[in-house]
């Protein structure tokens, strides 16, 4: 029998009342934690199966993300303690995109001291954020899986990483006509083949049928997009393995600014509704055949029927030749040998960390930002991270399509 340190009566508990209800979780949570309502990946909170979901604090707005599993959390640690302490040129330009990293705490979870992360909350002073976590690369498999463990990640979302070398993992959007929340998880992402995978970005892109693409939020996002393909053009420090871009946007935003012809911004006012949540594998309205605007035009994805995986016509080559294309005119950050990760714990905020903070909360009603990183590895042979720049250049061909579609009308 073990004794708990002095101090671990202090830890904050979420406690599960195994008498709850049938359908609820039956975790209790102390007042100034609960459970991150956009949270679309990963495990939610569940007291009888004992899996941990992400927090948010309400004290300081951080998110907690848990390191359950000893090894692959004290990795993500391992990761961002290396980006905080690091003067490294390539660590100074993930730090961009990557979400702020204020150390770690401990709670007791299920009578279990747990570890945390806490992180930036992405979608703070959103007032109606859609997210979506989107898996990149053709590989989700790491350096130390299992020959049983490549072969469970190789036929997970495999069709759509055969693809497009990624896979949408779970995303929530608010729509802008009805102001109404819909939530779909993990299992409705494996359903996802080619053509669901164009369907689902543009739900989630809140496209209307029979109105044009907001070209205002894809070229957004798209920025983000090319600084990170640019990044992972020249960077041999890291490989990652099943790590994701968090999407996020504001539809509130998008609903009062949302181009609805030939660019011209009008305000798209609509009657305010009781929001629904609809959780669980949804399956995709068929948005070529009816939709909400009464209209019977179709989407990108519909028109695009015949040539929907014409992403996979492109040579990996000829999608690289044009990135080198775009780049070739800018500066070349230097080529860090690879280096085992450090474990320093210096988790201080400096003041120029919390003005960089400051100038990001004035931004934008949308933000692109990688996130996990249990299976990130150093580089090897000083060879690029292809498997994760190749997906990044077909997310980037595939948002590229969309963007242009609404002069197929």
């Amino acid at each position: 029998m073990t004794t708990e340190p002095p101090d671990d009566e202090k830890l904050l508990s979420i406690q599960w009342d195994n008498k709850a209800a049938p359908g609820l979780s039956g975790c209790m949570f102390p007042g100034v934690l609960t459970p991150l309502d956009c949270q679309i990946a990963g495990h939610p909170f569940n007291g009888e199966k004992q899996t941990i979901g992400m927090l948010i604090c309400r004290r300081t707005g951080y998110v907690l993300k848990p390191a359950a599993k000893v090894v692959l959390g004290e990795r993500e640690i391992a990761f961002y303690e290396n980006l905080k302490n690091s003067h490294d040129p390539i660590a100074m330009e993930f730090k961009k995109f990557v979400p702020r990293y204020y150390g770690t705490t401990e709670l007791r979870v299920f009578n279990k001291r747990t570890k945390f992360l806490m992180l930036r909350n992405t979608t703070k002073s959103m007032a109606e954020p859609c997210v979506i976590d989107i898996k990149i690369g053709f590989r989700t498999w790491d350096p130390l899986a299992t020959p049983e463990k490549r072969r469970t990640e190789e036929l997970k979302y495999a069709e759509s990483k055969r693809t497009y070398g990624f896979c949408i993992t779970g995303y929530q959007v608010y729509s802008v006509l009805s102001g109404r929340l819909r939530k779909y998880d993990r299992d409705y992402g494996k359903q996802l083949g080619v053509e669901g995978v164009v369907e689902a970005l543009e739900d989630f892109l809140n496209i209307i049928p029979g109105k044009p693409v907001c070209r205002q939020l894809v070229s957004e996002i798209l920025t983000y997009l090319y600084k990170i393909e640019r990044l992972f053009n020249m960077q041999r420090k890291y490989c990652f393995y099943s790590s994701s871009l968090l999407i996020a946007y504001d539809a509130q935003h998008l609903r009062q600014h949302c181009p609805l012809k030939d660019d011209i911004c009008t305000p798209f006012l609509v009657p305010k509704f009781d929001k629904e949540v609809i959780s669980g594998s949804v399956p995709c309205i068929a948005r070529g055949t009816h939709n909400l605007s009464g209209t019977n035009e179709l989407t990108f994805s519909s028109r695009l029927k015949k040539s929907v995986s014409a992403p996979v016509s492109i040579p990996c080559e000829q999608i690289l030749n044009q990135s080198r294309s775009r780049n070739s005119n800018m500066d070349r950050l230097c080529r860090s040998s690879p280096s085992q990760f450090t474990y320093s714990c210096t988790n201080d905020i400096t003041k120029k960390d919390e003005e960089n903070v400051s100038m990001e909360n004035k931004c934008k009603w949308v933000k692109v930002k990688m996130i996990d990183f249990t299976h990130v590895f150093p580089g090897e042979n000083n060879d690029l991270d292809r498997n994760y720049r190749d997906g990044i250049q077909m997310l980037i061909q595939l948002l590229s399509m969309i963007k242009k579609s609404d002069c197929m009308h």
